[in-house]
């Protein structure tokens, strides 16, 4: 008798100061870190002030990134479990598009070694669409190397076809930002800081021509393969693809613009080539 309550009182104290790992199943580790990031996460106060508002999208970024790095230690310990790959999608969910600076948002810890393993072991998988959606908005090295490798190898359309539109959309928004970086040095340290001295060096030195051309090929071949797949925001690819397609085309910096005819404020008829070799703004709104 006084054996059994030896080990009744043993198990209680293992339990009571054991940790969520030792006592709980990857699933549940895996809500136990998404509980405590939204539990943590803090509603904006009224009447902010500028520098109150970027510390409170700093802190948002930070907590974030911080949860990146516990979600790729449970993937990793937990290799062979069906969470893991939604703990890997989860490492590098936080896109920082802005960009905002380390100094503000903080480092993203996770993500490049996220990545590698979904490369490795589950670029096969149905659930990487959203995610290739998502980093296709954002600049980091890896985001390339993913959107290639399931554009590639995935066996599934839907997959695919979000991880070729995400790749275009990827490689042309990099190549404006990098356009535009040449001319503000301050701005291209931050680009620095975030990605490494090395990948924007080598940035640098393309030419945006060539990533044009990759990209109007990657959608021009996507239209008869995948054109009527459906995408997550409502569009098909062949809806998406034209739409990039005259942005490259018809709307990016340095291209001619086309002209427009209407009725201004007196009611009297323009075009826009009237005011050909003149500074033009052009204010574009809907009531609706």
């Amino acid at each position: 008798m006084k054996r059994l309550n030896w080990l009744l009182l043993a198990a209680g104290c293992l339990f009571a100061g054991a940790t969520i790992a030792q006592v709980t199943t990857p699933s549940q580790q895996f809500e136990a870190i998404k509980k405590e990031s939204t539990r943590s996460t803090s509603a904006p106060k009224p009447n902010m002030t500028d520098e109150e508002r970027i510390q409170f999208i700093g802190e948002g970024y930070r907590r974030n990134f911080d949860a990146g790095v516990k979600y790729l230690a449970l993937a990793e310990k937990y290799p062979n479990d069906p969470i893991a790959l939604d703990a890997l999608i989860q490492a590098c969910w936080q896109v920082n598009t802005m960009p905002w600076p380390v100094s503000v948002a903080g480092q993203d810890r996770s993500s490049e070694r996220a990545i590698a393993i979904i490369i490795k072991s589950h670029v096969a998988s149905e659930k990487l669409a959203p995610l290739c959606e998502r980093v296709s908005y954002g600049f980091r090295k890896e985001y390339e190397a993913l959107l290639r490798a399931v554009a590639k190898s995935s066996p599934h359309k839907s997959v695919r076809a979000a991880a070729i539109m995400g790749l275009a959309q990827y490689l042309y928004n990099r190549s404006q930002r990098v356009e535009l970086l040449r001319g503000y040095p301050a701005f291209a340290k931050e680009f620095d800081e975030l990605y490494g001295k090395e990948y924007m060096a080598d940035l640098y030195r393309r030419k945006p021509a060539d990533a044009e051309k990759e990209v109007v090929g990657l959608l021009e071949k996507a239209l008869p393969q995948l054109g009527d797949e459906p995408l997550r925001n409502g569009d098909t690819v062949a809806q998406a693809a034209r739409s990039l397609l005259h942005e490259i085309r018809y709307l990016s910096v340095g291209k001619p613009a086309q002209d427009i005819e209407g009725v201004d404020q007196d009611g009297v008829s323009f075009k826009l080539s009237d005011y050909r070799g003149k500074v033009v703004l052009l204010d574009f709104f809907s009531w609706v």
